[in-house]
């Protein structure tokens, strides 16, 4: 994705200077009109000079044309709301236009919910241009996961902006959608996490929000996805976790589930991950009741942002662990002995919060999962502490594992704890049938109640790559397709061949690891470190927060670098290409109104092909108030 410079750069304002009365009190003289417009001339003079030296030294403002920094940042949009769950949400249209002539090539038609999957007809609605952000260009020093400006080594006329992840002198490994670095061969891989955790929470992306359940599907008699639950490991179906009776009950009207559980019997409330097919949709469409019950899979790198288009054949093939649980707990009795687990589920191991809301007293807790599923689960206490929670209440919470690190938030403050909870991961952490049912909260001697239930993940980065022989050898010109026979430069997917059907594997974890570790496993037999991204000591590498949409260090070209004497690595950006931190957003898009909400048409698109309409596709709508929601810091 590219950041385009706009004329809106930020400059301090400067104001032509007058006489003042001297201390004899004597009458100012008048200007003549020679002198007025002579200081009026000097004062735009320098108020252009300013804004020149602001904007050149200080700051300066961009526009984001395209979507590779979704969510963090939106290129070109829309905004839809689902027809089936009624969630608000965003999907690109960047690809909907030349970037260059303006001129529509296509118009989008289609696009799937990222919380239902509910396919929405979004051919008619009104585009959005992209987020209008201000530059910091007076940076000391570059950290890791921020969002920066650089000028792409290959093409040095285009800005882009993506995710700083790898630092000067380091070797880059994507890992399963994480970043791990070490510094040399005999180091240890180490996994780098978010250090800000406000960052953490800023690039999450919506998974399941149990307050917008899809209504359409439930009609048809579709199943919930949380349901009062018994573990049944026999059934395998829906990954030992069947709806049963027990002492929590199931959603009312307001979306609150209510527990009165005994001291000494645990309870659960349970999430399955249940994903629509096409023959449930196709009974929704014709009011018929669903006749085959829904299925469980995987969680996905499923980006919502990313319309259904031939440009995103590979919506979601990668199972995704990182996963946050939020909810509203109201606590109305307890007994002494009151315990509260909310459970996530991540391949290897189950992880879990322990609340005691009699004390406040926390433990986060790690099972490790023997091969032998017959012996129990190695338990490991990570951290303990003490949060808010205490006697009877309402509190807001979130549970994390997101980059082998728990956290805990309680009313949006994370719990401080003795102790850092981390996990470490050797080698790759493959699912089990226990990922189609990641998430549960169990309850025990209190009678309380949660709402407000929603699943999250985090950002997954694919391990996509070009690969060259030799090693860092020329890439073929884009610009020349006939060159392409000439130069061994192979574009490889991170689990080697794209075109497999990893969709089919994701109702069928056990099946999913072993293809995916054979994949990788091939992968890493044919091109060994080569995969990896060695950095220089003056050489970053950037990825786009959008990993399937984004055109990052890992596909950049190596074609004019060498034409100009430019010799860094294919994957690189060096230091001198970097042009400053992304601040702030300070010109979302704007909000029409009047006439439904869309305002008025002021400018239409322009296309050469009448069977776009584009005459009837507003680009600009009138009149408009300032989205002041989408106005803040970049995280």
């Amino acid at each position: 994705m590219t950041a385009r410079t706009t004329n809106a750069s930020a400059s301090p304002s400067a104001g032509s200077s007058s006489p003042v009365a001297d201390t004899a009190q004597k009458p100012a003289p008048r200007l003549t009109r020679e002198e007025s417009i002579r200081d009026t001339i000097e004062a735009v003079a320098i108020a252009f000079i300013l804004a020149f030296i602001f904007k050149t030294f200080e700051a300066e403002a961009f526009v984001i044309p395209t979507g590779s920094m979704a969510p963090t940042l939106y290129g070109r949009h829309k905004e839809v709301q689902c027809e089936c769950c009624g969630l608000q949400y965003t999907i690109g249209a960047s690809q909907e236009v030349d970037q260059d002539s303006g001129q529509l090539l296509q118009r989008i038609t289609t696009s799937h919910c990222p919380n239902c999957r509910f396919r929405n007809d979004v051919f008619t609605a009104p585009v959005f241009n992209g987020d209008r952000i201000v530059v910091n260009k007076q940076v000391s020093e570059f950290q890791r996961f921020d969002v920066v400006v650089f000028k792409n080594p290959e093409e040095p006329h285009i800005n882009y902006i993506k995710r700083l992840v790898g630092l000067p002198g380091e070797t880059v490994q994507i890992r399963q959608g994480d970043i791990y670095t070490r510094s040399s061969a005999d180091q240890p891989w180490v996994i780098q996490r978010k250090q800000d955790l406000s960052k953490q929470q800023e690039v999450q992306q919506i998974v399941y929000d149990d307050s917008l359940p899809p209504a359409l599907l439930l009609q048809a008699g579709a199943e919930e996805r949380w349901v009062p639950s018994v573990p049944n490991p026999t059934a395998r179906d829906i990954a030992g976790w069947p709806a049963a009776p027990n002492a929590w009950q199931p959603a009312d009207a307001t979306r609150t589930y209510k527990v009165t559980a005994a001291a000494g019997e645990q309870h659960w409330l349970r999430y399955r991950h249940l994903i629509p097919s096409w023959e449930h949709w196709k009974a929704v469409e014709e009011n018929a009741k669903i006749e085959s019950p829904l299925q469980p899979q995987l969680v996905t790198d499923f980006c919502g942002f990313n319309p259904e288009t031939p440009n995103y054949p590979d919506q979601e093939m990668f199972w995704t662990n990182d996963l946050t649980l939020a909810l509203q707990l109201q606590i109305d009795q307890l007994q002494a002995d009151a315990a509260l687990i909310l459970e996530l589920e991540e391949g290897a191991r189950t992880v879990q919060c322990r609340l005691q809301p009699a004390t406040g007293s926390v433990q986060l807790v790690a099972l490790t999962h023997q091969t032998d599923s017959q012996n129990p689960p190695t338990e490991t206490i990570l951290a303990t502490g003490t949060c808010p929670i205490s006697g009877t209440g309402s509190w807001q919470l979130m549970f994390a594992s997101v980059d082998d690190r728990l956290t805990l938030w309680v009313d949006g403050t994370p719990v401080a704890l003795e102790q850092q909870a981390e996990l470490a991961t050797e080698g790759l952490n493959l699912p089990t049938i226990r990922d189609l049912a990641p998430a549960g909260i169990s309850a025990t001697g209190i009678t309380a109640s949660v709402s407000a239930l929603k699943i999250s993940r985090d950002l997954y980065y694919r391990a996509d790559t070009v690969v060259t022989e030799p090693e860092n050898a020329m890439t073929p010109d884009p610009m020349d397709r006939s060159a392409f026979g000439d130069f061994m430069a192979i574009t490889v997917s991170e689990v080697g061949n794209p075109g497999y059907d990893w969709r089919g594997l994701l109702r069928t974890p056990a099946v999913y690891a072993s293809r995916y570790a054979a994949a990788r496993q091939e992968l890493q037999n044919r091109y060994g470190d080569r995969l990896d991204f060695k950095l220089a000591d003056d050489e970053y590498l950037m990825l786009g927060d959008n990993s399937p949409a984004s055109k990052d260090s890992r596909l950049f070209d190596y074609y004019s670098r060498p034409l100009r004497s430019v010799t860094s690595n294919r994957f690189a950006v060096r230091r001198q290409d970097l042009i400053g931190e992304a601040m702030l957003i300070f010109w979302p898009h704007a909000v029409p109104f009047l006439n439904g909400g869309r305002g008025f048409s002021v400018l239409a698109h322009q296309s050469g092909d009448k069977s776009l309409k584009a005459e009837e596709y507003p680009q600009y709508s009138f009149p408009f108030y300032p989205n002041f929601s989408r106005m803040k810091l970049i995280r």
